[in-house]
C-alpha cells in the first residue's frame, strides 16, 4: 500500500503501542514503505508543521525540495524527542533508536520512511553522517543541561543544534563552499538565538533557561526570579542585550544572501528577513517577552517573502539594499 499514515502514537518502549521512531508505529500504512511514500511523507512533515521558518521554496526543483523536506523531518522527530512532554519519561532511548537508524540509512538499510528519503538524499547530494551526529549531541544535551553558564556555552550549543541544518542545505543546493559555511554558520546560530529569545515564555516552563547566566549577573538578574515566574525590571534589559548580540550575527551572515544567485538568494534573503522580523518582534516586546510568546503567522510571513520578492523581479542586477 502506497499510503502516508500521519497518526503518531506514543508509549514507552516495549509496550503493545508502537511509537514514532518504528516504522510499525504509522498506522493505516501496510508492508515496505515505498520510496515516493516517504518522500511524501517527509514533504507532509514540512508542510504541516508549526515552525515559523520554511525549510524549502517551490522554486526549487523537486529533488532538491524532497532532500530537504527529508532533513527536516529527520530534525524536526528528533527534536521533539528532545522536547515535547510526552516523550519526557524516554528521551534519550528514542535519541538512541533515531541515531540507530541514522547509522541504518548510511549503510543502505533503511526501513523507516524518513530515512528511505533521506538516505535518497545522502546519495544523490552525498551528505555526509557528521552534520546528523551533531544534531542528535544538541538534541541529548537538551535532556541532559537546563541552563548555560556562559555565552560561549551556548554558542557552542548551536554550533551543533543550528549550524549543522545550513551546512546541510549549502551541500543540498550546490554551493558548499568555505566562505558560505562561515556566514551561513552566522546566520544559523543568529536563528536559533532568535528562536531562543521568542521562546522564553514556553523554555521557562519546563525549566529551561537559555539566557547565559553570565548575563543575567551583568544585569543583577536571578536565574531563581525568572524561573519562579516574577521577572524584574532589569530583565528588559537582559532582553536587548541578547537581541542586540544576536543582530550582530545576522549582520555578519548576510554576506550570504548577497553573493548567492537565484532561486537560493531568495530563499536565503526570506530566512534572513524572518530571522530578523522575529527578532524585532522580541525587542518590541522586551521584558513582556517572559509572558507572551512572539509569533510570525502567516500573513507576516507572507510580507517577509513579498520583502524579498523584488529583488527576483529585477531579475538580482541591483543589489541588496533594501534588506535593513
Amino acid at each position: 500500500m502506497d499510503h502516508v499514515g500521519n497518526e503518531w502514537r506514543t508509549a514507552l518502549p516495549g509496550t503493545a503501542t508502537i511509537g514514532p521512531w518504528s516504522p510499525a508505529g504509522f498506522r493505516f500504512h501496510a508492508g515496505p514503505w515505498e520510496p515516493g511514500a516517504a518522500r511524501r511523507f517527509c514533504l507532509a512533515v514540512a508542510r504541516d508543521h508549526y515552525e515559523n521558518f520554511p525549510v524549502m521554496l517551490s522554486l526549487f526543483r523537486l529533488e532538491v525540495r524532497e532532500a530537504l523536506a527529508a532533513v527536516y523531518a529527520f530534525a524536526r522527530t528528533a527534536d521533539d524527542f528532545a522536547d515535547e512532554p510526552q516523550f519526557a519519561a524516554f528521551r534519550e532511548h528514542l535519541l538512541d533508536q533515531w541515531e540507530s537508524q541514522l547509522d541504518d540509512c548510511f549503510a543502505g538499510k533503511a526501513s523507516h520512511p524518513v530515512f528511505i528519503a533521506l538516505g535518497e538524499a545522502v546519495r544523490r547530494f552525498g551528505l555526509e553522517i557528521g552534520p546528523f551526529r551533531d544534531l542528535l549531541s544538541a538534541f541529548r544535551q537538551d535532556c541532559r543541561k537546563d541552563h548555560y553558564d556562559t555565552v560561549e556555552d551556548l554558542l557552542d550549543y548551536c554550533r551543533r543544534s543550528a549550524n549543522p541544518v545550513g551546512r546541510i542545505v549549502l551541500r543540498v543546493l550546490g554551493i558548499d563552499r568555505p566562505e558560505f559555511r562561515v556566514w551561513s554558520d552566522d546566520i544559523c546560530t543568529a536563528l536559533q538565538l532568535a528562536n531562543f529569545w521568542q521562546d522564553v515564555s514556553v523554555d521557562v516552563r519546563r525549566g529551561r533557561l537559555y539566557l547565559p547566566l553570565s548575563d543575567l549577573e551583568r544585569f543583577a538578574v536571578r536565574p531563581e526570579a525568572l524561573l519562579s515566574g516574577r521577572p524584574p525590571p532589569a530583565f528588559d534589559d537582559v532582553v536587548r542585550f541578547e537581541v542586540d548580540r544576536t543582530r550582530d550575527l545576522f549582520r555578519s551572515g548576510r554576506p550570504l544572501v548577497e553573493n548567492t544567485a537565484f532561486p537560493e538568494q531568495l530563499y536565503f534573503a526570506g530566512v534572513w528577513l524572518g530571522g530578523r522580523t522575529v527578532l524585532r518582534m522580541v525587542k518590541d516586546l522586551g521584558a513582556d517577552v517572559f509572558f507572551k510568546r512572539p509569533s510570525l503567522g502567516t500573513g507576516a510571513l507572507a510580507l517577509v517573502w513579498l520583502r524579498a520578492a523584488p529583488e527576483k523581479l529585477a531579475k538580482y542586477g541591483g543589489g541588496l539594499g533594501w534588506i535593513r
